[in-house]
C-alpha cells in the first residue's frame, strides 16, 4: 500500500503514457492532501478531457479560472472544453472564455485559432475569418490558420484572400488528413481544381483512411464532368449503412446521389436521399437536391416545399455572413449600383480608350439566362479565351475607393491616369487566372457585370457586350431552384417575391444604363438561340468579328473536355442543345401567380407571354 503522496511528475507521466484514469486517481489523491494546486488541477482537467468526461473537465477548468482569473491558459482551456462539448448554448460561453483569455494575452495565436475554430464549427465564417487572419498576421508560418483562414475567406466569397493564404501550400508537410481535405476544398472553391486533385491523391497515398478521400475525389470528378472516373471510385466506398460517422455517411450518400442524377435515375435519387442517417444535419444542399428530384419526377408542389426548406437553411448562413443585407430597405443585389443619369454622363471627360480588339468581350445578363452556354460557345472558338466567372470588376470598383471616389456616382471624376490604373488592375487580376496567347481575346462572362455596365463603359467603351435574355418567369424560377454560394444571392433568392423584385430592379437599371450610355450591345434571347442555333451563332460571330461558327456547334464537347466550369449549369452545358428548360415555369404557374404582376413590366418589355 502506497504511503508517500504522488508527485506532479508521476501525474504528468501517466498522462503522457495515455493512462488518464491513473492520472485522475493520482491527481485526486494529491489534491486531497494539497487542495487548490494550479498544476495538479490542470492535469486533472486534462485527464478528464482525454476520457471524454467533458462536463467534469469543464468544472475543473472553471474552478481554475476562479482561483487564477489572470491566467489566459485556464480561460483558453475552459473555452476549448466548452467548444468540444458542442451543446447549443456552449458557443457563447466558449466565446466568452476565449475572449477573456484574449484580453489577457492579445497576441496569442493559440487563442485566436481556437476562436476561429469555434465560429468555423458554427458556420459563422465571417467571425472565423477575422480570427484566423489575425493569427496569420502575428505568425505567418502558422499553417493551420492559413488553411482554415482560407476556407473561411472562400465561404465569405473573398477568393483573393483565400488564394493568398495558401500560396505556399507546397512547402507544408505533415498535414493531418482533415487539413488536407479542407485545403482541397479551398482549391476547388477558387477554381484551382488541379491542385485540389493533387492534394487528394497525395492524401490517398499516405493515409490509412481511404473513404473520406475517395468520396471527395468522386465529388470533385463529378464537378469536373469526369463521370467515368467518379463512377470507377464509387464501388470502393463502404456501404453507407455501415459507416458510423454521420458526416462521412452523408457524403457517401451524396456521392451516390450525384451520379444517379447524372444517369437521370431520379427514382434512385429519391430513394438515396431517404437513406441519410438519423441525426444528420440536413443542409440546404440536401433540400435543393430533393427539389431537383421532385422537379424531374413532375412533382411541382413537392419541389416548392423542398425549396422553401432549402432557402430557410441558406438564410441561417446568410444572417451570419452578411447581416447588413437583411435590412428591409436593402436590395441585396443592386445596392450601390444605381443607374447613371444623363446629366452625370454628360460630365464624363473624353479620353483615349482601348479598341474593341484590345478589350474583353463581355457576356452578361441575369443569372440563369443562358450566359454559360454563350461562354462555352465562344470559348470553343479559336482566338477567344474565357476564364469562368470572376469578380474582377467588383474588385476594380473597390479600388476606386482608394482614390476617394465612390462607384457609380463619381465616375465622371475619374482622370485618364486613374482609368489606366483601374484597367491595369483588371488585367493584372485576369493574368493571374488565365494565360492569354498573343492575339487571343478575353471572354469575361459574369452575370452580375450587368450591374457594372457604367464601369465597363468608362474603362472599355468600345467593348463588345452580349446580353442574354430569357423569359423572366423561367429566370426567376431557375434562380429560386439554385444553390448559390454568395450571401447576396442567398438573400436575393430567399423568397420568390424578393427575387422577382431584385430581377425587375436589375433590369430597369440595365435598360436605363443602355439608353444613357448606348454601348455596343447584342441582346440575345435564349429561346431564339435554341430555336435557330446557326442563325444566332452567325449573328454573334458577325457582332464580335469572327467568321467560322463551326467550333461553336461543338460547345458541349469543348465544355466536357474543359472540366471545371464555375457555374450551377456545369453539367447542362456538357450536353447537346435541348429546350427542356423553355417554359418550365408554366408547370409552376400556381406558385408564381403572386409575382406575375411584379414581373409584368419586363415580360412586356422583352416581348414574352405571361
Amino acid at each position: 500500500m502506497r504511503t508517500s503522496p504522488p508527485t506532479i511528475d508521476e501525474i504528468s507521466q501517466a498522462i503522457m503514457q495515455n493512462q488518464p484514469q491513473i492520472a485522475e486517481r493520482l491527481a485526486l489523491e494529491y489534491l486531497g492532501r494539497t487542495s487548490g494546486d494550479e498544476t495538479v488541477l490542470t492535469l486533472l482537467g486534462m485527464s478528464l478531457q482525454v476520457q471524454d468526461r467533458l462536463p467534469e473537465a469543464a468544472d475543473v477548468f472553471r474552478e481554475l479560472t476562479h482561483l487564477f482569473p489572470q491566467s489566459s491558459l485556464h480561460w483558453n482551456n475552459l473555452g476549448t472544453i466548452l467548444r468540444e462539448e458542442g451543446q447549443a448554448d456552449n458557443a457563447d460561453n466558449a466565446d466568452n472564455a476565449y475572449r477573456t483569455a484574449l484580453a489577457l494575452d492579445p497576441e496569442s495565436t493559440d487563442i485566436l485559432v481556437n476562436l476561429g475554430f469555434l465560429w468555423h464549427a458554427q458556420d459563422d465564417y465571417a467571425a472565423a475569418r477575422t480570427y484566423f487572419l489575425r493569427a496569420c498576421e502575428i505568425d505567418p508560418t502558422l499553417v493551420v490558420a492559413h488553411i482554415y483562414g482560407a476556407k473561411a475567406c472562400a465561404e465569405c466569397t473573398d477568393m483573393e484572400s483565400a488564394a493568398r493564404l495558401i500560396e505556399t501550400w507546397q512547402q507544408w508537410t505533415q498535414l493531418t488528413l482533415q487539413q488536407q481535405l479542407v485545403l482541397a476544398s479551398v482549391f476547388t472553391s477558387i477554381s484551382r481544381t488541379a491542385e485540389a486533385e493533387s492534394v487528394l491523391l497525395s492524401a490517398l497515398q499516405s493515409s490509412s483512411e481511404k473513404a473520406p478521400i475517395q468520396v471527395r475525389l468522386i465529388l470533385l470528378y463529378e464537378r469536373l464532368n469526369r463521370i467515368e472516373e467518379a463512377a470507377a471510385l464509387l464501388p470502393l466506398l463502404p456501404l453507407a449503412e455501415t459507416v458510423s460517422e454521420v458526416d462521412l455517411r452523408s457524403e457517401i450518400v451524396n456521392a451516390h446521389t450525384l451520379l444517379a442524377a447524372r444517369a437521370n435515375d431520379f427514382e434512385k435519387v429519391r430513394s438515396l436521399l431517404a437513406q441519410l442517417p438519423p441525426g444528420a444535419q440536413l443542409s440546404s444542399d440536401y433540400f435543393f437536391a430533393q427539389a431537383n428530384t421532385c422537379d424531374k419526377l413532375g412533382d411541382s408542389d413537392g419541389a416548392m416545399q423542398a425549396l422553401r426548406q432549402a432557402h430557410a437553411k441558406q438564410m441561417e448562413r446568410a444572417v451570419l455572413l452578411a447581416p447588413e443585407l437583411l435590412a428591409p430597405d436593402v436590395e441585396p443585389l443592386t445596392t450601390g449600383m444605381q443607374p447613371i443619369s444623363g446629366e452625370s454622363y454628360r460630365q464624363w471627360p473624353e479620353m483615349s480608350a482601348p479598341t474593341a480588339q484590345q478589350s474583353p468581350i463581355f457576356i452578361m445578363g441575369f443569372p440563369r439566362s443562358g450566359t454559360t452556354l454563350l461562354e462555352q460557345m465562344l470559348d470553343a472558338t479559336p482566338g477567344l479565351r474565357a476564364m469562368d466567372e470572376q469578380p474582377f470588376l467588383q474588385q476594380v470598383t473597390q479600388q476606386m475607393e482608394t482614390f476617394g471616389l465612390h462607384y457609380p456616382n463619381d465616375l465622371q471624376r475619374l482622370s485618364a491616369s486613374q482609368c489606366d490604373e483601374l484597367r491595369e488592375r483588371y488585367w493584372s487580376l485576369v493574368h493571374k487566372t488565365v494565360k492569354l496567347e498573343p492575339g487571343e481575346r478575353l471572354v469575361d462572362k459574369n452575370p452580375p457585370n450587368m450591374l457594372r455596365l457604367p464601369l465597363i463603359y468608362r474603362l472599355f467603351p468600345n467593348a463588345s457586350i452580349i446580353f442574354a435574355q430569357r423569359h423572366p418567369c423561367d429566370v426567376v424560377l431557375s434562380c429560386y431552384m439554385q444553390s448559390f454560394g454568395a450571401p447576396a444571392y442567398m438573400i436575393l433568392c430567399s423568397t420568390l417575391e424578393r427575387l422577382a423584385r431584385g430581377y425587375v430592379n436589375a433590369m430597369h437599371g440595365w435598360i436605363q444604363n443602355t439608353a444613357t450610355l448606348t454601348p455596343n450591345v447584342l441582346e440575345l434571347r435564349h429561346e431564339d438561340l435554341l430555336a435557330d442555333f446557326d442563325g444566332k451563332a452567325r449573328a454573334i460571330a458577325e457582332f464580335i468579328g469572327i467568321t467560322d461558327i463551326g467550333p461553336m456547334r461543338a460547345f458541349h464537347e469543348h465544355a466536357r473536355k474543359k472540366g471545371y466550369i464555375a457555374t450551377p449549369s456545369y453539367a447542362q452545358v456538357t450536353q447537346p442543345l435541348n429546350n427542356k428548360g423553355v417554359d418550365r415555369w408554366r408547370r409552376y404557374r400556381a406558385h408564381l401567380e403572386p409575382i406575375l404582376p411584379i414581373l409584368k413590366p419586363i415580360i412586356d418589355r422583352w416581348g414574352y407571354a405571361a
